[in-house]
């Protein structure tokens, strides 16, 4: 699905102007995000209230209580529209393990996003992803290598470097981080949620065709995490065993997440597409 029908689909199925669309800045990975989100529906279909927001911030510094009941307890409090249940969140945010730390940023931002929800009429839909982002804009890595994996030369490095950060100012992007390897170049950029990373790629390659095709049409492109050289060369030669660990973990879990999906959502979906019986989940 582009960007393009992202930003229509949002807005027409979820009745919000693009403007209202927030990224968190902390990314979580895919796999913690389905497990937080296993976890809340576990504890609603317990139909069981929130406890007691002292119980509860007592379990996080109990040293005798597993991770998985500070993890239930991060859940609830998360759930909370008491603003002490947002700072026990962001005060054990600065404190806990390392095993706690990405579920409890995430609890963090499920709480903020509550919080200001609760507090405020200008409501915002805010979107959590691998990588974050920073206002509307979501966090990209994407990877371009050069044709049969010859070496760049001097000049076609600095032809990428303008051309890519070009590409991505045209586009109200911004380009943090520009790396070259041998043979391929690694990018970490912030592009708005209405702009299509597909069409700022397709712009780099067509600038460059113009001084010899020395890129491959094959891209690496993800917002979920920034791969090591070691992953990029793998993925550059087709690593079976690499390519399957890309797969989105948890594909067993029943959870009702939208699919944005090429097949499933073209550029002539009509308004039949956006049924309003519908559940929604984002």
């Amino acid at each position: 699905m582009t960007n393009k029908n992202l930003k229509y689909f949002l807005e027409k199925k979820l009745h919000k102007s693009f403007n209202d669309f927030l990224v968190f800045e902390e990314g979580i990975d895919v796999s913690v995000q389905i497990s937080f989100e296993k976890a809340t529906l576990e504890f609603f279909e317990k139909d069981e209230d929130i406890k007691a927001l002292d119980f509860l911030e007592e379990i996080l510094y109990n040293p005798d209580k597993v991770t998985d009941d500070k993890k239930n307890a991060l859940v609830q409090l998360s759930l909370s529209s008491d603003v002490k249940a947002y700072r026990i969140i962001e005060n054990f945010k600065e404190k806990c393990s390392d095993e706690l730390k990405k579920w409890t940023i995430l609890a963090f931002q499920k709480s903020r996003a509550h919080m200001e929800h609760e507090l405020s009429n200008d409501e915002k839909i805010y979107i959590s992803s691998g990588l974050g982002g920073y206002g509307n804009k979501l966090r990209y890595f994407f990877v371009m290598s050069s044709d049969n994996k010859v070496k760049f030369t001097d000049f076609q490095k600095d032809l990428l470097i303008k051309e890519i950060e070009f590409s991505l100012t045209k586009n109200d992007s911004i380009a943090e981080k520009i790396t070259f390897n041998a043979y391929f170049v690694s990018i970490v950029c912030l592009v708005p949620l209405q702009i299509s990373l597909d069409a700022i790629l397709k712009s780099i390659l067509a600038e460059t065709q113009a001084f010899g095709n020395f890129l491959s049409d094959e891209i690496i492109a993800t917002n979920t995490e920034i791969f090591s050289e070691e992953k990029i060369i793998k993925l550059i030669n087709h690593d079976p065993k690499v390519e399957e660990e890309m797969l989105l973990p948890g594909d067993d879990i029943d959870l009702n997440f939208l699919n944005f999906d090429d097949e499933e959502f073209d550029e002539d979906f009509d308004d039949d597409d956006f049924d309003d019986d519908d559940d929604d989940f984002f």
